[in-house]
């Protein structure tokens, strides 16, 4: 069974990230303090460039969790989301103090057309300007999404 991804921009600074594999469902609040879409795509661009790792990062308001991507032969993906109870990334807990809720193998190509097809959907649905209004401090990833989309058709 695939992974599959659910973003969805609620309120003023504010989205939701549902992670789904077979039986294992994770749901990330996510706070405008990171730009946690960008990182996404980001990811999704390094891993199918060959990057062996990736890291992606949603704060909550306390908590963060870091969904840690690591390359696997044969185009193969692990997924392992760790949740934090307060922010590692700030210096505030150590990056030691974490919980694994999540871990599943996948692969590269499946989860960079997730990426790519959540931020497909905010981006017809939102626009670029709604989208700004919406999440505060960061415009739409246009560059990361465009280089995205060009990797997923060759």
């Amino acid at each position: 069974m695939p992974l599959t991804i659910n973003y969805h921009l609620d309120f003023h600074g504010w989205a939701d990230l549902h992670v789904n594999h077979g039986q294992q469902r994770v749901r990330m609040t996510v706070s405008y303090l990171r730009d946690t879409l960008s990182e996404l795509i980001t990811a999704a661009n390094l891993l199918l460039q060959g990057a062996q790792e990736a890291k992606v990062l949603a704060m909550d308001e306390p908590g963060e969790h870091l969904i840690y991507l690591q390359a696997l032969p044969e185009g193969k993906l692990l997924v392992e989301i760790r949740w934090f109870k307060d922010w590692a990334s700030w210096d505030i807990i150590t990056e030691k103090e974490f919980q694994v809720v999540f871990k599943c193998e996948d692969t590269v190509l499946n989860f960079s057309t997730e990426v790519f097809e959540n931020a497909r959907r905010i981006l017809e649905k939102e626009g670029v300007k709604r989208y700004r209004e919406k999440w505060v401090e960061n415009d739409f990833p246009v560059d990361g999404y465009n280089r995205l989309k060009l990797l997923l058709e060759k």
